[in-house]
């Protein structure tokens, strides 16, 4: 298989509902960090001599992503909104979009950050984590 090159792997998120979903590009996107993570469960005890042992634990998949700061994108308006919503309402379904692959599933935001260097263009970074299975097609 080829190499893929980082341009062709971009970040979605649906402006529509569960049911109708539309699924919306992130406008100006520059970079993407997408980290795999299990944790691992301690199962060390006294006849370890002296070693940790663990065992696999849940998944994650955490998104990190640095875009130009476009206010009137919608897939940007859906990552501020669900900042905004109620804390029982901050679900955000999002799709991680490679040539070969499309991860998909519930996204909590969990932070963001606008930069507004004198000169430069503004950006906006923001991180999403895993809430419940991402599926993989």
């Amino acid at each position: 298989m080829a190499k893929t090159k980082g341009i062709d792997v971009y970040l979605k998120v649906n402006t529509g509902t569960h049911s109708s979903p539309v699924w919306t590009k992130i406008g100006g996107q520059k970079d993407a960090t997408i980290n795999f993570s299990r944790a691992d469960i301690d199962v060390t005890d006294k006849d370890s001599a002296g070693w940790e042992e663990s065992i696999p634990g849940n998944r994650r998949l955490e998104v990190d992503c640095d875009c130009f700061f476009i206010e009137d994108d919608a897939g940007i308006l859906e990552i501020v909104e669900s900042w905004t919503a109620a804390p029982d309402s901050v679900m955000l379904e999002a799709q991680v979009i490679t040539k070969a692959k499309t991860y998909q599933g519930a996204f909590v935001f969990t932070k963001a950050g606008i930069k507004a260097s004198e000169k430069d263009a503004a950006a906006f970074s923001f991180s999403l984590k895993s809430t419940a299975a991402v599926t993989i097609t």
